[in-house]
């Protein structure tokens, strides 16, 4: 027989067998669809839960700022820009120290300066020069922006800065775009500085030159005015600090807000466990369909004879098995998936309207990673039950035709 013609015999037979036995295909459905709609329920739910989170805590600053020793710092709870100073850190100084326990690190060099030509004349300007590449305390606040990155011409305003967007200003002489605004966030240096490239802000060092008469040391490449640094999942900010200072004697470290840090990382801890759920949840059920089918190749062990005593191989014995449990997993996973958009329902009014009332915004997964979400359950319902029934029917399929016919077990 053809092999498409088998495959067609096989899914006939496996859909006549469910239909046979009504009450026991249902209940595996609903068991699966339980199951399924725990596990779609809980990963969307979850994943919303976690990037509202991060959208809030993007904007809670560094956990660290490392400067020279040299630099005057003011201790808020919040640490977004590094302070402005002359005394400079060498540009690779965290790279050679290669210390464990830093995920993002970002560094900044600030240009204080009446001598800016923005704003009014003799008014003191904050030029702070970043990275947009591995910047974690400046873009979360971008309140409004032009289309498109960020580009080498381009300036971020900070929410005290006069500066409409898309507008031109002119620094030292040199012409820039007004590419965002920042929303105000109750740091000094930053509601009232301008946020430049790095690159652009080196650019700007033969202008300063002509105009003060020396090169500011933030304008060597060779050197910045600090680093800001995010502790990475799992890390603690007193070992990390004291490695620092041991690593760099000539810098100075300070820490931002220890409870802030602890909920970040606790976010990496739950979506670990969540994922820890989801796995065991799913080998509890393979474990599930693995006894169900157990018993029902047993009770079907005469059909299954009289199947090898026509000609059938076992090959076909098992793909007939198989089929079945996967038949029936992904229709209890599709079932599994209504039951869960119920449930977030049920969640969003019961938790995410008096979240809104009280002003803190629960972003929801967009379409196509719900969707994701919904096909990854019922390919995964489909795949614990092809699991579930391969053992059972394939130590079925191995047996004697004359066992299968005659033997009681």
């Amino acid at each position: 027989m053809p092999a498409a013609a088998s495959c067609r015999l096989i899914l006939g037979l496996a859909v006549q067998n469910l239909g046979r036995r009504q009450a026991r295909t249902l209940l595996l459905v609903a068991a699966i669809g339980l199951a399924s709609a725990v596990t779609f329920a809980g990963v969307v739910a979850m994943r919303s839960v976690v990037a509202s989170m991060q959208v809030g805590l993007s904007r809670v600053g560094a956990d660290l700022m490392v400067v020279n020793q040299a630099a005057l710092t003011n201790l808020t709870p919040a640490l977004l820009t590094v302070e402005p100073t002359d005394s400079t850190l060498p540009a690779d100084a965290l790279v050679r120290a290669d210390l464990p326990g830093i995920a993002r690190m970002a560094a900044q060099r600030i240009l204080r300066t009446d001598q800016s030509g923005l704003g009014g004349p003799g008014e003191r300007v904050d030029l702070i020069g970043f990275d947009p590449a591995t910047d974690f305390t400046i873009l979360p606040w971008l309140a409004e922006r032009l289309a498109g990155p960020m580009r080498p011409g381009d300036i971020i305003a900070g929410a005290g800065r006069a500066l409409p967007l898309g507008s031109q200003a002119v620094i030292f002489g040199q012409p820039f775009r007004v590419y965002g605004k920042l929303a105000r966030t109750g740091s000094g240096t930053q509601e009232n500085g301008v946020f430049l490239q790095m690159d652009s802000l080196i650019g700007l060092a033969g202008a300063v030159k002509a105009r003060l008469g020396v090169v500011p040391p933030m304008l060597a490449r060779e050197s910045v005015t600090g680093f800001l640094l995010q502790l990475a999942p799992g890390a603690s900010e007193l070992p990390l600090r004291f490695a620092l200072l041991s690593s760099l004697p000539e810098i100075k470290v300070i820490v931002g807000g220890s409870l802030l840090t602890g909920i970040r990382q606790g976010l990496v801890a739950l979506l670990g466990g969540l994922v820890l759920l989801v796995t065991a949840l799913a080998a509890s059920t393979a474990i599930m369909v693995m006894v169900l089918f157990s018993a029902i190749m047993t009770e079907r062990r005469r059909e299954i004879g009289l199947l090898k005593a026509i000609g059938a191989r076992a090959s076909q014995i098992v793909a007939l098995a198989v089929a079945e449990a996967a038949l029936a997993t992904a229709g209890g996973g599709a079932l599994g998936v209504v039951l869960g958009l119920l449930l977030l329902r049920l969640f969003e009014r019961a938790l995410v309207h008096h979240l809104g009332e009280m002003g803190i915004p629960f972003l929801w997964l967009d379409s196509a990673a719900t969707l994701a979400v919904a096909a990854f359950c019922v390919a995964g319902a489909a795949l614990v039950g092809v699991l579930g029934a391969l053992v059972p029917a394939w130590r079925m399929g191995r047996r004697d035709t004359h066992d299968l016919l005659w033997k009681e077990s």
